[in-house]
């Protein structure tokens, strides 16, 4: 089995990528391949509607071009789902997403479940999608942690993630969905941190999540492709 993995930002570092690789490759089964694919131009991040339309023409442009390869599933490694439905439109072969894989997730493991986002306009984001998915009536809060998704790799994220689940679960909600894959590096040492101090929540890391979720589905032998009016790539004028 081959999954293609669409980064739809042009610049994350080959460190960044192979990092995500490894992390990867730990859960997934021995004879899953993962392949990464970046957009070749776009936003270095997506964090607003404009730079997730602007970069989802590219992360399209990939989905037809992945049509003619050889791999089983595509995963866009966004978590606000960019390009989604447009890709299951155009696309044969199975296409998901974090967001949605993860919040289904964590809403078998909690009856109220929490996201962590970046910053308040985040916060805004995240009720927009939780509309669009009929999810508002799960998603019980939505914190942030006052960074950018540029900013994740810098300072002390993984203090204001504990933080954040410490008044999630004050609420009594006991899982919560990290809202960025760029979070994913941090997951680990977030579960081991919020153990040591006696908290119950658990974290849905939702790169590790969607990927396995797609993983399976192909497994399955089922498809997600949405069969409406047909796209005729011919009719695309350059």
């Amino acid at each position: 089995m081959k999954i293609k993995i669409i980064n739809p930002v042009p610049d994350l570092e080959k460190e960044t990528v192979e990092a995500m690789r490894r992390y990867l490759a730990a859960s997934l089964e021995a004879g899953t391949c993962i392949e990464f694919e970046p957009v070749a131009k776009g936003f270095r991040s997506i964090e607003t509607e404009a730079q997730g339309v602007i970069n989802g023409a590219e992360i399209l442009r990939l989905v037809v071009k992945a049509q003619r390869e050889d791999c089983d599933g595509i995963f866009i490694n966004c978590f606000d789902d960019p390009a989604l439905i447009g890709a299951r439109e155009l696309s044969r072969k199975p296409v998901l997403g974090p967001y949605g894989a993860s919040v289904h997730f964590a809403s078998m493991i909690s009856e109220k479940v929490g996201i962590i986002t970046t910053d308040d306009y985040g916060i805004c984001c995240e009720e927009r999608k939780a509309l669009h998915y009929q999810f508002a009536g799960r998603i019980a809060a939505v914190e942030k942690v006052e960074m950018t998704v540029l900013d994740l790799c810098e300072g002390d994220l993984l203090a204001r993630l504990t933080a954040c689940c410490q008044r999630l679960e004050a609420q009594q909600i006991y899982a919560v969905v990290l809202g960025c894959t760029g979070m994913n590096f941090a997951a680990d040492e977030l579960k081991t941190a919020l153990k040591k101090a006696g908290l119950q929540i658990q974290v849905i890391e939702p790169l590790k999540t969607g990927v396995k979720a797609l993983e399976l589905l192909i497994k399955m032998g089922y498809t997600n492709a949405i069969k409406g009016t047909k796209v005729r790539m011919e009719d695309y004028i350059e």
